[in-house]
């Protein structure tokens, strides 16, 4: 499954996917502009700091879920026998 990083903005909320975020800008305490891939900008009406958390959790949980299968195919079905 695509993972979706839900971000809030004036208009409602916007659906990000991670890997397509370049830049935050933190213009104010209360709001930031998303720059993404292909020079898309989503203006989120949320501080940066929650933004930045939740791509840095979804990230994080990606990396897990890669070691994870790497692994399980590093080491197939039989146990480690080292």
């Amino acid at each position: 499954m695509i993972p979706f990083v839900i971000v809030k903005t004036k208009a409602g909320f916007a659906y990000l996917r991670p890997e397509h975020v370049v830049a935050i800008n933190a213009s104010d305490g209360d709001d930031c502009m998303i720059l993404m891939t292909d020079g898309v900008t989503i203006a989120a009406t949320e501080p940066a700091e929650d933004v930045v958390a939740r791509l840095e959790a979804e990230a994080e949980a990606e990396d897990h879920a890669v070691e994870a299968i790497k692994e399980h195919n590093r080491h197939g079905n039989v146990p480690n026998r080292d």
